[in-house]
């Protein structure tokens, strides 16, 4: 069988226009929104997203190549869409003292001001503070989140700035935040999106939909670059209700993955993520072979899947086609990580683990990164990853077209 990168570097070099044109066609009025991270594992047969984060952490693992790339990036989608941009205003998680994740933060406006535009700094619960706070990211760089209000149509800054744009670093898992009720400035990712609301199951709807529609158009399987699922709601782990939903459909996806395996001769035992349809932060995950697998969970492990990220209770789960992953970094299971700004990939990372397996969540204690530049000698396995990466990036500001995000 020809390894999937393989596939995809010969499709993109000899149907480069047909793709093009296939992407500017069927989104000319979706265009994708300002960021995003997409997670791919990749298995020498296949190479499919399993995760698209569209409040992505993290830019502080990008090399400055790829920083460089992404400023760029981000001056061709401002250009593209919001012309006449000046300022911007980044509003980051809530109740933060992480360091890492304010090294992020960092690196994010840094990205964005040497765009050439300008960039302030909040977070929600900053609204009608009296003052500024002052923060040190993990290397030390001091940064800085500001007061802001609503005015009534505007978001207003505590220096009396108007930004031009709000972009949000927050899931809001919690919620909507009612300060964004009535605000005339553009916002990106649109509130609706956070993950109170979102759906990775909706996501991948769409995402699959879309697969299907491009590999007609390039002839490939669709099954190459997407994966099964299922979903089930109304459950509470702790109580044991709805596992029989999920054993059910753990057994359904497990055969659709079976025929799949038995159609490209694999020899491998099909497997399944259970993880929580919303949320991020590698919160409320499991592996399965069989619906017998949820049948015997123990306490422990319905305690860990019973909530996610904010102790929020985890009521319903997408049951997803496990893709056990080939990357290794120093002989550690690693899995790709994309950053895409609007539609153009500008970072390609590995999430290595030094406590998993190739089956396993890399997305778990004992995580590192690293750039994928360091491991690999050529740019086609990132090229091929960026096709899939973009179409999921896409997909994503396609999601409110499959379901009502309110936005």
């Amino acid at each position: 069988m020809t390894s999937i990168t393989q596939l995809l570097t010969k499709t993109i070099e000899h149907k480069r226009e047909e793709i093009d044109a296939w992407f500017s066609k069927t989104f000319a009025h979706t265009p994708p929104f300002f960021y995003s991270s997409v997670d791919i594992r990749h298995s020498g047969h296949k190479m499919a997203p399993v995760d698209t984060n569209l409040f992505p952490g993290g830019f502080n693992n990008l090399n400055d190549t790829e920083r460089k790339t992404a400023s760029h990036a981000v001056s061709h989608y401002i250009k593209s869409h919001h012309p006449n941009l000046k300022s911007i205003l980044v509003i980051a998680e809530n109740h933060t003292r992480n360091a890492y994740y304010f090294e992020n933060i960092v690196v994010l406006r840094d990205i964005i001001t040497n765009a050439g535009l300008q960039v302030h700094l909040s977070s929600f619960d900053m609204v009608d503070a009296a003052e500024s706070l002052n923060y040190q990211s993990a290397s030390g760089t001091e940064l800085t989140l500001e007061p802001f209000v609503n005015d009534g149509s505007k978001l207003v800054l505590h220096n009396g700035i108007v930004p031009d744009l709000i972009i949000i670093n927050n899931d809001m898992t919690e919620g909507h935040p009612n300060i964004l009720d009535n605000i005339s400035q553009p916002i990106t990712p649109p509130t609706g999106f956070g993950w109170y609301q979102r759906r990775k199951t909706s996501h991948f709807d769409s995402y699959n939909e879309l697969a299907k529609d491009l590999c007609r158009h390039i002839d490939i399987d669709p099954w190459l670059i997407s994966t099964h699922f299922s979903r089930c709601g109304k459950l509470n782990f702790k109580e044991q209700t709805g596992i029989e939903c999920i054993a059910r459909n753990v057994d359904k996806v497990i055969h659709l993955i079976g025929k799949k395996y038995d159609e490209y001769g694999i020899q491998e035992d099909p497997y399944v993520f259970i993880k929580s349809d919303q949320g991020t932060y590698g919160m409320g995950i499991m592996t399965a072979k069989s619906g017998s697998d949820v049948l015997s969970l123990n306490k422990n492990t319905r305690k860990k899947m019973n909530a996610i990220k904010g102790g929020t209770t985890n009521t319903e789960v997408i049951i997803q086609e496990g893709i056990p992953t080939i990357d290794t970094v120093e002989g550690n299971p690693a899995e790709p990580m994309l950053y895409v700004i609007g539609h153009e990939p500008v970072g390609c990372m590995y999430r290595v683990n030094t406590k998993q397996d190739h089956f396993g969540n890399l997305n778990s204690t004992g995580m590192t990164f690293t750039s994928v530049a360091y491991h690999h000698s050529n740019n086609q396995f990132c090229q091929s990853l960026g096709l899939v990466a973009k179409l999921a990036s896409y997909a994503a500001a396609w999601e409110c077209y499959a379901a009502d995000y309110s936005i």
